[in-house]
């Protein structure tokens, strides 16, 4: 049971932050208080899968904390709930959501996490960077493929991103921020908090002015796009970004190893048509994750090779494998930065999103790849396919041999 009762708290004292698909996150905006002053607080909805609170804590702590350095990662506490107190805060920021969100508070809640405020700083940013390498045959990045089939206007590639190129890395920032001002809100790609709070494309220039984050000869919104993106590419050309974007790049890929296709057929192999991929198996417990972490690291540097005859034990490594793929694909890059000068000093870079995925998702994870796949081969049988770089080498990544 959370020691720490947050229902000692006024339910003003809370203010909406943002949302994901999941939860919702609330600052604290009340009188001083060493509890929580710098802190916000994560709800869950009431349409996510339910696990409890100390499990979710425990992943991250035990399960992720063995593959990312703990410096780049959230220390999170949980703390009790109230019915009324949720009602409370659930009214509350009604108002302050986006129309295009879905999903309540979960009101049965007793328990929620709270958490160190990433974006109490001048300037922070949170990118959502999606799959960072192409797959095995393809030469559209699922990104990409994804956000044509949707008519999403933007022209960024995660690959971009996670290159070692300066340059495609700066078009990365460039597409991601024009994406933002042109008002792609539901893509959630790209996020830009100002003095603790969101905000929106035509609240920039004047907060800055306000807070006197600008220096007086800029007025315009094309020179602010110029040193949003400047500093956020000095950031990350930091040494120790490039080492956390290689990290996460080489943990999304290697724990892809055999992709949802593969697991489908994985799963086929061993069950003979008897069941429907997915169906009937648990969540892994904890232990479970921890011999599984103990293997992958044993092996990441050598091939995970196909069985002939593979078995139960062998699939459930994939699946397990391939959730905590899914959970790096799925998180969020927080960047907290000192001012719009191009700092010298290092940011600090923060991943959050990092929990485990419902093994539930696997049938709707494959029926959402293949009708993506199906969808852009029809597009681009009428458009020139894009194609996407992938810095990797395949001829020397042994994964894929």
């Amino acid at each position: 049971m959370p020691s720490l009762d947050i229902t000692t708290t006024s339910p003003s004292s809370w203010k909406y932050l943002s949302e994901g698909g999941a939860t919702l996150v609330f600052a604290y905006a009340g009188p001083p208080d060493e509890r929580f002053d710098q802190t916000v607080l994560r709800l869950r909805k009431n349409s996510t899968a339910v696990e409890d609170e100390k499990s979710i804590t425990l992943f991250q702590t035990e399960i992720i904390s063995c593959l990312l350095p703990q410096k780049h990662l959230v220390h999170m506490e949980a703390v009790m709930l109230s019915l009324s107190w949720l009602e409370t805060v659930s009214n509350l920021c009604a108002s302050s959501r986006p129309a295009w969100r879905t999903g309540d508070i979960d009101l049965k809640c007793t328990s929620g996490f709270l958490a160190p405020n990433l974006v109490s700083s001048p300037i922070s940013v949170e990118i959502k960077p999606k799959w960072s390498f192409l797959r095995p045959g393809m030469r559209t990045c699922r990104f990409c493929m994804h956000s044509s089939c949707r008519g999403w206007t933007t022209s960024y590639c995660p690959l971009d991103l996670f290159s070692s190129s300066p340059s495609r890395m700066k078009n990365a920032l460039y597409a991601l921020y024009d994406s933002w001002t042109a008002g792609a809100a539901t893509q959630n790609n790209f996020r830009l908090f100002i003095g603790g709070g969101l905000v929106t494309r035509n609240g920039l220039l004047p907060i800055l002015q306000r807070l006197g984050l600008l220096h007086s000869s800029i007025a315009e919104e094309n020179e602010v796009r110029e040193l949003v993106v400047g500093t956020l590419h000095a950031s990350l050309l930091q040494p120790e970004s490039l080492t956390l974007l290689k990290t996460l790049n080489r943990l999304q890929r290697t724990l892809d190893g055999v992709g949802i296709e593969g697991l489908a057929s994985l799963w086929d192999k061993v069950y003979l048509g008897k069941k429907k991929f997915g169906e009937g198996i648990l969540q892994p417990t904890l232990n479970e994750w921890k011999l599984f972490v103990d293997e992958y690291l044993e092996h990441q540097n050598s091939s995970v090779s196909s069985q002939a005859q593979p078995d139960e034990v062998h699939l459930r490594y994939h699946i397990l494998s391939y959730l905590l793929s899914a959970t790096f694909k799925d998180c969020s890059i927080m960047i907290k930065l000192p001012d719009l000068h191009h700092n010298s000093s290092p940011p600090q870079i923060t991943l959050i999103d990092l929990d485990s995925k419902p093994i539930q998702r696997l049938q709707k994870w494959l029926e959402q790849d293949r009708n993506i796949v199906y969808e852009y081969t029809v597009i681009s049988r009428q458009m020139l396919k894009k194609e996407c770089v992938d810095d990797l080498d395949r001829s020397t990544d042994r994964l894929y041999n």
